[in-house]
């Protein structure tokens, strides 16, 4: 099970009650808690492991997607030159900045790396009092995808119609549609029926040309049947491993209607407190937390991370889709079933709560999960 994927249910089900929308990046608290993982101590590190999964915390940069990470340490302590080479393996910069003299620098400069690292995306993503004179250490990361689908939904086929949230109350939205064959399947668990819609993104290279090898990034959109079975999605999506991967649809097949609203939205959270609620607790404990293959001069008073947070933001349109974050095997999508008859025509009209995933399909990598509420509001 992806433990980071478990962090999603606290914040997504807290943003259910509140009927609110919901993104979060898996990846970008796996490179996070990767980074983490370098410098605490040898005994503290498996239970760090199961959340930071080994392996996973390298970020392949693309056209379509960006990464950047760091950590930003109080001058007063001295990095070890072993931390800041696994720094370096992760991706990450390891910055010093005067927290205990010049909070406000130090705020600042976080809030413009992250910037920076979002293609201007996410400003200001730490408040005022993130961070004091007796902060010693934030991490950070950046994580930006901005793709364009594959195949283009026409600004004329648009249509404006109700979208019914939770509790019933309409709101008027517009919706992209697109009518035809699709990459879409019908699933029917027991207490639950949903459908799945894939929306692939170009295929782009380094180049910026098109490129069939490159990594092949999509989006699923999951639907429940029920307007209130967002909830159970969420719970299959985090507690089943490879979920999201295994609804992937196998084939197209005729949709019509087909239907999804455009939404723009941010959501941010204390990833912290997350995972805390999952057992992760000694980095974050004053008393337990031991961070000394991190530095070299150990404080008295010892060292423990005095904050982890996430911002994201996605914005879906005609165009394609950009979502930004601020900290098995798959077969070829191209592939059909000519041994089987086509499957009926199905409609797919997202009016109602439904989860989304930004996937790399070829590795099985969720990028970014989350719901829809309410397309209307953006925060």
């Amino acid at each position: 099970m992806d433990q980071c994927l478990r962090v999603a249910w606290f914040p997504g089900m807290e943003a259910i009650a509140k009927q609110s929308n919901f993104l979060f990046s898996p990846m970008s608290i796996r490179a996070g808690l990767a980074l983490l993982a370098a410098g605490t101590h040898a005994a503290h590190v498996p239970g760090l492991r199961g959340h930071a999964a080994p392996g996973r915390g390298h970020v392949s940069t693309w056209p379509q997607l960006s990464f950047a990470a760091a950590i930003f340490v109080d001058r007063s302590l001295n990095l070890t030159r072993e931390f800041v080479s696994s720094a370096a393996a992760h991706q990450a910069a390891a910055r010093s900045v005067d927290f205990e003299n010049r909070p406000a620098a130090a705020l600042a400069e976080v809030n413009a790396f992250i910037e920076q690292a979002t293609a201007g995306r996410l400003r200001n993503v730490l408040p005022g009092d993130a961070v004091g004179r007796t902060t010693k250490i934030v991490l950070a990361n950046g994580l930006h995808f901005k793709a364009t689908w594959a195949r283009r939904f026409d600004p004329s086929d648009a249509v404006r119609r109700d979208f019914l949230r939770r509790d019933g109350g309409p709101v008027r939205v517009p919706f992209l549609s697109d009518a035809g064959r699709q990459y879409a399947e019908s699933f029917d668990a027991p207490g639950l029926g949903f459908k799945v819609l894939q929306c692939f993104y170009k295929m782009v290279g380094r180049d910026g040309r098109l490129d069939f090898a490159a990594p092949c990034f999509s989006m699923l959109v999951f639907l429940p049947h029920r307007r209130d079975g967002l909830a159970d999605l969420l719970r299959l999506a985090i507690t089943q491993p490879d979920f999201v991967m295994r609804c992937v649809p196998r084939r197209e097949q005729l949709v019509c209607p087909c239907m999804v609203p455009k939404f723009r939205f941010s959501f941010k959270f204390d990833v912290r407190n997350a995972l805390r609620q999952l057992g992760l607790t000694a980095p974050f404990d004053k008393d337990v937390a031991d961070l000394s293959e991190m530095v070299s001069n150990m404080p008295a008073e010892g060292l423990y991370v005095s904050a982890v947070r996430q911002t994201c933001a996605v914005e879906v349109d005609e165009e394609g889709t950009t979502a930004v974050a601020a900290m098995y095997s798959a077969s070829s999508p191209t592939y059909s079933l000519p041994d089987k008859p086509p499957p009926p025509p199905m409609s797919f009209v997202a009016d109602h709560p439904f989860m989304f995933a930004i996937v790399e399909y070829e590795k099985a990598e969720v990028l970014f999960l989350g719901h829809v509420m309410d397309p209307t509001k953006e925060d």
